[in-house]
């Protein structure tokens, strides 16, 4: 998987930061991935198992000068409108707008896909893969 068009590189420091502001502790996978990429978007960019099948729009950037960032994104949908446990950290958005989250709480960063326009009682699927492989089974999309 390529993410094209990054934002400006982070640090160790910044992502230290980040979770002391938020209180979280990201799982190795994601602090890697943001040391590698400061967002971006992800080349393939479908994801498809049994329990989703979307397009992955953007991975979001921790830090942006004139921009949403992850850090945005979890103040509103966790701080502000409570849609989510505050261990979940929202890392990228699909085409739809809708929201995947990492659980800082876990070791391999279990991956989770809010659904915000759903009638369902539960809006939050369990994607039943970790971080590292939800990167790795991205196929182009259709």
């Amino acid at each position: 998987m390529i993410l094209k068009d990054s934002n400006a590189a982070i640090t160790p420091q910044d992502i230290a930061d980040v979770e002391a502001q938020l209180g979280l502790r990201f799982p190795a996978p994601v602090r890697k991935l943001y040391l590698s990429a400061n967002g971006g978007i992800p080349d393939p960019e479908g994801f498809q198992n049994e329990v989703l099948d979307t397009l992955v729009a953007e991975f979001l950037p921790l830090k942006f000068e004139d921009g949403d960032t992850a850090i945005a994104a979890y103040r509103d949908l966790v701080l502000v409108q409570k849609a989510v446990s505050s261990n979940l950290f929202p890392f990228a958005v699909d085409a739809g707008g809708d929201y995947f989250f990492v659980d800082t709480t876990t070791s391999e960063g279990r991956v989770y896909f809010y659904r915000h326009d759903t009638a369902s009682t539960d809006p939050l699927l369990d994607l039943r893969v970790g971080f590292e492989q939800f990167w790795s089974s991205l196929k182009p999309g259709d």
